[in-house]
C-alpha cells in the first residue's frame, strides 16, 4: 500500500519545505546517499597511491637525475610538480614519451632514453607515478 499523503520535508542543509509522497521522499534519499557515497569514493580512490608512484619512482632510477629540492641532471621533483600541477595528463602523455616537456624543453631529448625504462607499464601506474611528483610538494617527507 502506497502512502499518497504529502508532507514536509527538510532535505539537508536546505532550509524549505517541499512536499513529497513517501515513495518520492524514498527516491530522493537514495539519489542523495548514492552521491554522497560517490563523491566520497571517488575523492578517496582518486587520491590513494598505495606507494605505486614512489615505488616506480625510486625503482626505475629517476633518483639518478631527480632530487626532491634541487635541481641536478634534471629539474627537481619540487619544479616538475608546480610546473605540471593541474596538469597530470600532459605529464602522463611526456612520462608516455608521447608528449612536450613543459619543464626544460631543451633537457627533452636527453630525457627520452630514460623514459625507455618506464615504457611497459600500464596507465594507471603511469598515473601514479604522475600524481607522485605533481604532489610532491604537499607531502609531508618533502
Amino acid at each position: 500500500m502506497q502512502d499518497f499523503k504529502s508532507r514536509p520535508v527538510n532535505i539537508i542543509f536546505y532550509n524549505f519545505d517541499i512536499y513529497v509522497t513517501k515513495r518520492e521522499e524514498r527516491l530522493i534519499m537514495k539519489k542523495i546517499i548514492l552521491l554522497v557515497v560517490l563523491g566520497w569514493s571517488t575523492l578517496m580512490l582518486g587520491n590513494v597511491d598505495n606507494g605505486v608512484g614512489a615505488s616506480i619512482f625510486n625503482n626505475r632510477g629517476c633518483t639518478m637525475c631527480h632530487a626532491l629540492d634541487m635541481d641536478m641532471v634534471g629539474p627537481s621533483i619540487r619544479t616538475i610538480s608546480i610546473r605540471y600541477s593541474g596538469n597530470e595528463n600532459a605529464l602522463v602523455m611526456y612520462l608516455k614519451g608521447q608528449g612536450q616537456p613543459i619543464v626544460y624543453p631543451e633537457r627533452g631529448e636527453m630525457m627520452r632514453p630514460q623514459l625507455m625504462k618506464i615504457a611497459n607499464l600500464y596507465e594507471d601506474e603511469y598515473r601514479s607515478l604522475a600524481r607522485y611528483i605533481i604532489q610532491a610538494f604537499m607531502r609531508v617527507d618533502f
